[in-house]
């Protein structure tokens, strides 16, 4: 049911009630943020193969969509130390759908790749990875934030914490988060 009003004013005060059942949806505005937020620090395996590695379920964003033609922005936040020939991608439910579409399914194909570095001993860094996606249908879906070697080796990638330290003095730890905001159509 589509209703469309032109004034819509509360009889008294200054708020409008609506109950669990109904929303009111603006195009264009965030109508539902999901979020996450992971302090553990696990290394694992980012291969040369494969649709990319999960780098942590904890950073999984689960969203419902309240419209199919809404856009949903996912946007991770992430510390970690990794060698710089590796790439970011994002799979909705095991299904890879963020990478450079031009260049195809090839293991150097990403959307964000780390900042150089060949010192894996001591600070890590930080990069931000943003997707947007169309939403296509209401039904629940999870997006997790992966990686892939971009060459012919595997490489260790190291979350919230450097490659060859799980925190000491001059080896810094972080922490990592998630979010997803699903965009009105």
């Amino acid at each position: 049911m589509t209703v469309t009003i032109n004034n819509l004013e509360p009889a008294t005060g200054t708020e409008i009630t609506f109950n669990a059942a109904h929303r009111m949806l603006h195009q264009g505005k965030v109508v539902q943020t999901i979020t996450t937020t992971t302090h553990t620090r696990p290394t694992l395996t980012a291969a040369n193969s494969g649709n990319g590695t999960i780098i942590s379920t904890a950073l999984n964003l689960t969203i419902t969509p309240w419209r199919a033609d809404s856009t949903i922005w996912l946007r991770w936040t992430v510390a970690y130390e990794v060698n710089h020939d590796t790439v970011f991608l994002v799979q909705q439910d095991g299904s890879l759908i963020g990478y450079n579409t031009d260049l195809g399914n090839n293991r150097w194909s990403g959307i964000v790749t780390p900042q150089y570095d060949a010192d894996y001993s001591s600070t890590p860094q930080v990069s931000t990875i943003n997707w947007f996606v169309v939403a296509g249908s209401t039904a629940a879906r999870t997006y997790q934030l992966c990686i892939r070697s971009a060459g012919g080796s595997n490489h260790t990638f190291a979350l919230n914490r450097c490659v060859n330290s799980a925190g000491q003095d001059d080896h810094e730890n972080g922490v990592s988060h998630g979010i997803a905001r699903e965009i009105c159509g």
